[in-house]
């Protein structure tokens, strides 16, 4: 089972489903509704449909029920976010108000998530917060766009569920000299090995 957190129109969404087989699961999260109509039209014209379920909503830490979206730079469709500002740090303004939910909520106790795909257009922090009993006891390996410095703050989630990083050069990033935001990382439980 795989969660692809901002999905966008879903290619990442789609490799991932030819990797969890016909018995797996991809949870594709996508705020943005016409985001996530060219979505399930992508993943339904690939044939894709028994290995994907499309969730229009927002991923957060789950403090409320409903967030803003907000335009990412030139309103692409890729970069919008719930932060407030465009990846280059410029604030946006609110466009439309969407569903959200934390994934601590989404997968009930339990619940088998065997790895995370995160590109959230800085909102890594809140969706790290969000998803604090999966760290600890679903244990998935995660995959992450580190955007912002606010959301690079987030990683202390993955330190203190015993989770190590590392660049995807495969180097382990040590958490009190490595302090440079890295802008892709892989987070892996520790007792994976």
């Amino acid at each position: 089972t795989c969660a692809d957190v901002g999905a966008h129109v879903g290619v990442l969404t789609q490799m991932l489903a030819l990797k969890v087989g016909p018995d797996g699961l991809v949870i594709a999260f996508e705020a943005h509704p016409e985001n996530a109509r060219q979505l399930r039209e992508n993943v339904r014209a690939n044939g894709w449909d028994k290995r994907v379920r499309i969730e229009n909503l927002a991923v957060t830490d789950g403090s409320c029920d409903r967030v803003w979206l907000f335009a990412g730079r030139e309103s692409r469709p890729s970069e919008w976010n719930i932060v407030g500002h465009d990846v280059d740090g410029a604030r946006t303004h609110p466009e439309m108000e969407v569903p959200a939910r934390s994934l601590d909520d989404y997968f009930p106790p339990g619940s088998e998530l065997n790895l995370v795909k995160m590109d959230v257009e800085g909102a890594e922090a809140q969706v790290l917060a969000g998803m604090r009993r999966l760290l600890r006891e679903a244990r998935p390996v995660a995959i992450i766009e580190f955007h912002d410095e606010v959301g690079w703050a987030g990683r202390k989630e993955l330190y203190a569920a015993g989770y190590d990083l590392y660049e995807m050069s495969g180097m382990r990033l040590d958490p009190l000299r490595d302090v440079e935001r890295v802008y892709h990382c892989l987070a892996l439980p520790r007792d994976l090995g």
